[in-house]
């Protein structure tokens, strides 16, 4: 039994005392993985004519995504992410909640991320924080015959838009080097977001988005 707790303590202190080049000024890191997008959603009332109360609703998304990142300092990093396009599911809310799908939009946001990643260059595990701008792109957005029927029922289909708008993002996440090369990366991210959907039967609805962003990826430092 003394034996397997003392493997067991030796090999805790080899984990703990990991060190790797792990991230040094003037190092380029790429990674690839899967990242999915949850929208907080709290939305406003569709404009006249409609059913009072009829509110939209955003479902999550996922997509395979990664980034590329510049150690500007042994803390300091640039760092670029890069995903291909989120398809987001558009349902109705409040007095319409039972409708189902409304519409679809695809969503490409776009940030660059200032961030400060703690402990020394050479540690294998570094937890970072980071602020970045974004500008959250909406194309590709289609109404569904559900929508229809509610906004221009008998009429043509009706079209939807999705005002793409800039804000900002933060985020915490931590990396963890196997060697001078590979490494884990995962991260969490908020995102403030405020946007508008605009029919093309002139009605309009408010919609605050407010999504938040999780991934994992491995990545490769050069």
């Amino acid at each position: 039994m003394k034996y397997q707790l003392k493997l067991t303590f030796t090999a805790i202190l080899a984990v703990l005392a990991h060190t790797a080049d792990a991230q040094s000024a003037g190092d380029w890191m790429v990674r690839g993985g899967y990242s999915t997008i949850s929208p907080q959603v709290s939305s406003g009332n569709l404009t006249a004519p409609s059913p009072s109360g009829t509110k939209g609703d955003v479902g999550s998304a996922s997509q395979l995504g990664g980034g590329v990142t510049y150690m500007y300092t042994d803390n300091l990093s640039v760092d670029v992410p890069v995903f291909l396009p989120f398809e987001h599911n558009l349902y109705g809310a409040g007095a319409i909640a039972g409708v189902g799908k409304i519409g679809k939009v695809s969503a490409l946001p776009a940030t660059v991320f200032l961030q400060y990643r703690f402990l020394e260059a050479q540690s294998a595990f570094r937890p970072y924080i980071g602020i970045g701008a974004t500008y959250a792109y909406f194309f590709d957005e289609t109404g569904s015959g559900a929508l229809t029927a509610i906004t221009n029922p008998g009429g043509t289909p009706t079209k939807l838009k999705v005002d793409s708008q800039w804000t900002y993002t933060v985020q915490i996440g931590a990396t963890y080097a196997f060697d001078k090369h590979w490494f884990a990366d995962i991260f969490y991210a908020q995102t403030p977001l405020k946007t508008k959907e605009t029919l093309s039967t002139g009605q309009s609805l408010d919609i605050t988005l407010d999504p938040t962003t999780t991934g994992i990826a491995i990545g490769y430092k050069f």
